[in-house]
């Protein structure tokens, strides 16, 4: 995950991408680049945009239920003060 995380980073600072500065991100944030999976990702996305990728992740996520409304938070007892001792 690190390896995409550093992809995008590279991209949004405008760089390519290439496995080299990848690396160098990976290494800069104090983490340990891992070269087979900058290797798999960097050729997986050869020929393609980010940018496109994304947009079509995305569309793809509009239709995952994300859950319900959830409960609501817990009241304050009544004195002002959040539900702490009185």
């Amino acid at each position: 995950m690190q390896e995409v995380a550093a992809l995008l980073l590279c991209k949004l600072g405008g760089k390519s991408g290439s496995a080299d500065e990848i690396k160098e991100v990976i290494a800069a944030a104090g983490g340990e680049p891992n070269e087979d999976q900058i290797a798999a990702l960097v050729g997986d996305l050869d020929g393609k945009d980010v940018n496109e990728l994304l947009a079509a992740g995305m569309g793809k996520l509009k239709d995952v239920p994300m859950g319900g409304g959830g409960g609501g938070g817990g009241g304050g007892n009544g004195r002002g003060n959040g539900g702490g001792p009185p």
